[in-house]
């Protein structure tokens, strides 16, 4: 049994928990800045005769201690019990996707999200088919500057485990740093091949990037059904 709340009509998803949505309605994740804009993600849930959605947002199971937790923004799922298939999207919500500590986290995010999904709806239900949606939605995304972080994680990597000749002081000090470029270079590599392959599994997932549009001067917007 998936445990789930169950979301009233007229109710507002909580963050952390994992509703289930019964009735066709929308329900709007939403991202605010310190600048007063505002990131909107709706998601559109059309239920119809044996089917049941769930919804989170920063879903976190009850079992995980929220210290260290890591949390994405969407974890949305239509199950469908008559034709015994699952369809699911994971998103996380980033303003610009650029920048390490950005697509780093972003990866552990999806690894996490995943995690968290296949323990406690997907394992439930491992005689239905599957289809996976798996992205990030943002309001500007620069290939040609993932490519540079890449390279620059990349040269990084490489100067520190082959060197040509013997290592400087600051080129010994950016030893500790290993783990940090791999990393980067991990997350930027998948973002620039739209392929995820999760940490814990054989599976790998199709990279959605989503742009969110500008519906006013401080308002993003974009709509996508379940």
């Amino acid at each position: 049994m998936i445990r789930a709340i169950k979301l009233k009509e007229s109710g507002t998803p909580h963050r952390t928990e994992l509703y289930e949505v019964a009735e066709s309605r929308d329900i709007t994740t939403e991202e605010k800045y310190e600048d007063g804009s505002l990131d909107q993600v709706v998601l559109q849930y059309c239920i119809k005769e044996e089917e049941v959605g769930y919804y989170a947002q920063e879903y976190r199971p009850a079992d995980v201690p929220k210290d260290g937790a890591k949390v994405i923004d969407i974890t949305a799922v239509l199950l469908n019990h008559g034709e015994k298939y699952i369809r699911w999207h994971l998103y996380d919500m980033k303003r610009t996707l650029a920048g390490h500590d950005t697509v780093t986290k972003l990866y552990n995010q999806w690894n996490w999200g995943l995690r968290y999904l296949r323990k406690n709806i997907l394992f439930q239900m491992s005689e239905y088919s599957v289809i996976p949606n798996l992205g990030v939605i943002t309001r500007s995304y620069d290939e040609e500057r993932m490519k540079r972080l890449r390279d620059d994680c990349r040269k990084n990597c490489n100067e520190i485990e082959n060197p040509s000749k013997p290592m400087t002081l600051p080129q010994r000090k950016k030893r500790t740093d290993i783990g940090k470029y791999r990393a980067g270079l991990r997350a930027a590599q998948a973002i620039l091949d739209k392929t995820f392959q999760a940490e814990d599994a054989a599976d790998t997932y199709e990279i959605q990037i989503r742009l969110l549009g500008q519906e006013s001067n401080e308002v993003y917007q974009m709509r996508f059904p379940v």
